[in-house]
């Protein structure tokens, strides 16, 4: 009586195993998992959060509240900015190409970005950061691209005297992925891009 309840716990103890093995190798995440934002904990002026809370508050910074497209998903320039000036990451928006999620928002970028309002002079308009649809291996969806569309009230464009400056800016700043008018579907705007 006693082996065979040994025999029957060694059954049970066994099939468990292989219940606990199929499931942990089936559990695999979806590319456009929903994940919960995470929060810093670097509260320095130098940091993230305290450069958001410049880029959000500066009335030379105009941050588009929806997407290019003109969907409203919480994953906007503004929305990102927000974000990132409470401390948390940014969210990717989760349509088309996009993975959904968060990321964390590249401090040289922030940096950047006060730069061209506070030193180079220019008020522009961001239409995205790490929100919308961008090709698959975008950058914006790391955290360490910007789209400008508007530079000092003009559509950006060849008409428009001051993309190049704030492209040779970026440049200088580090951005080593630099596009506008005159690169492929950049003709409406200036994308300036931080290595991963």
């Amino acid at each position: 009586m006693k082996s065979l309840k040994n025999t029957l716990l060694r059954s049970i103890l066994a099939s468990l195993s292989l219940i606990t093995v199929i499931s942990l190798s089936s559990c695999g995440t979806s590319p456009k998992k929903k994940s919960t934002p995470v929060k810093s904990s670097n509260p320095s002026m130098g940091s993230r959060q305290a450069l958001a809370k410049k880029i959000l508050a500066h009335p030379k910074i105009t941050l588009l509240k929806k997407q290019v497209s003109g969907r409203v998903d919480g994953a906007s320039a503004y929305h990102n900015i927000a974000s990132a000036a409470r401390g948390y990451s940014a969210k990717r928006s989760y349509y088309g190409n996009a993975p959904g999620g968060y990321t964390r928002l590249n401090t040289k970028m922030l940096r950047t970005m006060l730069y061209l309002a506070n030193t180079k002079g220019y008020s522009y308009r961001v239409t995205s950061i790490a929100g919308g649809s961008h090709s698959r291996r975008s950058r914006h969806y790391n955290g360490v691209a910007v789209d400008i569309d508007m530079i000092n009230g003009r559509k950006v464009g060849y008409g428009n005297p001051y993309y190049r400056s704030v492209m040779r800016t970026g440049r200088a700043k580090g951005a080593t992925e630099v596009l506008g008018p005159g690169d492929r579907a950049h003709s409406s705007h200036v994308h300036l891009a931080w290595p991963r």
